[in-house]
């Protein structure tokens, strides 16, 4: 005892990159990795990291994805890195919030801060699936913390895939396992209610006549063996049914839709619906024709409402306003056709994703916005909304979240770059009084352009950000150095223009990719600035602005970001 040091007392999650070390070989990959945007410009579809790559490219996702197509990239992950591959799918899922989970020794905690992720339902879960085929050891150990940085939806949707796709006689999950662990959720004090809510509904086989439907029908009935024990004659099954139903309606997660289907609107406490729904409610006819718009005006216009609650993207928010100010951009400068009390369902479910995504670190990066042409293009798996829209609704999240001096500043750019500040007291008042539109090409070194030009006019170093967050769909148009990318021509061009080297070496290029199909279905993908582990360039994509404060002082590079990422409570739980 206490003679010898143990080598080690846990595994170290090493830092690893696809990128080999071997010069030639990383020059010759670099070659292969060689891509054109829409306009022209050099690009790379790999940074030659697929974690860099997958973890930069999650705004592809939205829209759901095929399971071979998901499998083959969970592969290449798994193949680097089994852990990282994991909490990776767990990160993707992770909705942003302050959440409850079951550690080890089956209590319950909640978590000291706000976990982030990519809220992306779909993707999440059928990498989960592909998991439970690779190491259903590892699926089974860590299938707790899919409901705590999701839903107990997701083990039921889970459960429907399987069934939809592959029928009861070929399953390919667990069901035994998930059945115990559902069981499990509605023996505990913190999750039964949460279990309650989201058990499928029973109904009679006729009723369902989409394979959904059946998928779900099978699975209620199942559970009721599950919970109720199975029973041979035809009395007791539907005794169990009964127990089953009454067991779903005592849950309280869900009353306020309890209310709705018995029709008892007026009874609706809006505090308790919970932000999605409230927010289709705002956007449809329902409190309308219900008679609860004024009941409704008051609870969102009481100044002691500072903020709503919503699980879900911020350009979801915006939308509610949109349709009011018409598509023409001549109006886009008033709100007076907006009711008040959508403008108020806005801003305070705004505020509230603000308070939830937590703190960032000061920030000196001023936000650069892509408003070409090719921005007028739907943005993949988001209902009816440009990549203009979104690209807005994001910088318009930037200049509430990031704190420093260019938290109200923006830089447009399409043929030409402008400054802008927001002009406003609220989310609404901003975004109306934004009156930019999508227009011409995408000059990416217009915004490098302005910056030189400001430098000559004899503005102090001090003065200037010190890098861009620029968001965009990515196809720059070429530029002016023969076989540079942008993002080396802009460095180049730094240098040439009087910047110093202390300034130019540090300057922060963050790309935050959109995805659109503007050039065509075959032409949006992967295409990155850069090759390597190139310091001071970073790249996010995807719909939750939240994890932008991953980005710290401390990280020097995109694959140190992406490790930044992984380094939450709940994924640090995660084990093989």
């Amino acid at each position: 005892m206490f003679t010898a040091k143990k080598i080690k007392l846990f595994e170290v999650v090493k830092k690893t990159s696809g990128v080999p070390k071997n010069k030639f070989v990383q020059a010759g990959l670099m070659n292969s990795a060689e891509t054109k945007s829409g306009n022209g410009a050099k690009k790379y579809i790999t940074t030659g990291n697929p974690f860099v790559d997958q973890f930069g490219l999650t705004g592809q996702y939205k829209k759901p994805r095929a399971f071979d197509v998901i499998a083959a990239d969970c592969e290449k992950l798994w193949a680097l890195n089994k852990l990282l591959c994991v909490k990776f799918i767990f990160f993707l899922r992770t909705i942003v919030r302050v959440t409850d989970y079951i550690n080890i020794g089956g209590s319950s905690n909640k978590t000291k801060g706000s976990q982030k992720g990519s809220q992306l339902k779909h993707e999440a879960i059928m990498r989960m699936i592909w998991l439970s085929q690779k190491s259903i050891h590892t699926f089974k150990k860590n299938l707790t913390f899919m409901v705590a940085l999701g839903s107990w939806k997701d083990i039921i949707t889970m459960l429907q895939y399987d069934l939809v796709y592959n029928g009861w006689q070929d399953r390919v999950l667990p069901w035994e396992f998930i059945g115990n662990f559902i069981l499990s959720g509605l023996n505990s004090k913190s999750q039964c209610e949460l279990v309650k809510k989201y058990l499928p509904q029973l109904r009679a086989n006729s009723k369902c006549t989409t394979v959904e439907a059946q998928a779900d029908n099978i699975i209620a009935k199942w559970l009721c063996n599950i919970i109720y024990g199975q029973k041979q004659t035809e009395t007791a099954k539907v005794f169990n049914y009964k127990q089953y139903r009454q067991l779903k309606v005592s849950g309280t997660a869900h009353q306020w839709q309890q209310l709705i289907s018995r029709q008892e609107f007026e009874k609706i406490d809006f505090d308790k619906v919970h932000g999605r729904a409230l927010n289709l409610m705002v956007k449809s006819k329902f409190l309308a024709n219900q008679g609860l718009s004024d009941k409704y005006k008051k609870f969102v216009t009481n100044p002691e409402t500072t903020t709503l609650k919503f699980t879900g993207f911020v350009h979801e928010v915006m939308q509610l306003i949109i349709p009011y100010l018409g598509s023409s951009y001549a109006i886009r400068n008033t709100l007076s056709n907006v009711p008040v009390e959508v403008q108020e369902t806005a801003n305070k479910q705004f505020m509230g994703l603000i308070e939830k995504g937590g703190s960032s670190e000061q920030s000196n990066l001023i936000v650069v916005r892509d408003t070409s042409g090719s921005m007028s293009s739907k943005c993949p798996g988001v209902n009816d909304m440009s990549c203009y829209d979104v690209a807005k609704s994001l910088a318009l999240y930037f200049s509430y979240f990031l704190k420093g001096e260019f938290e109200g500043t923006w830089i447009e750019f399409n043929d030409r770059a402008k400054m802008h500040n927001w002009l406003g007291d609220t989310p609404c008042e901003r975004w109306a009084n934004d009156i930019s539109q999508y227009v011409g090409s995408t000059n990416f070194q217009s915004v490098i352009d302005l910056l030189c030009r400001i430098k000559h006019q004899g503005i102090s170093e001090e003065d200037f950000p010190t890098g861009i967050l620029c968001i965009s769909d990515g196809e720059f148009n070429s530029g002016n150095l023969p076989n540079a990318t942008n993002y080396q021509e802009a460095i180049a061009k730094l240098r040439a223009n009087g910047f110093s080297e202390e300034y130019v070496s540090n300057f922060t290029m963050v790309f935050w990719n959109l995805q659109n199909n503007y050039y065509g279905q075959g032409n949006s993908g992967n295409k990155f600035e850069t090759y390597g582990n190139v310091p001071n360039v970073y790249y996010f994509s995807g719909y939750e602005p939240s994890i932008i404060s991953f980005l710290t002082s401390k990280i020097k590079n995109a694959e140190e970001l992406f490790l930044e990422a992984m380094n939450q409570e709940i994924l640090n739980l995660i084990e093989l």
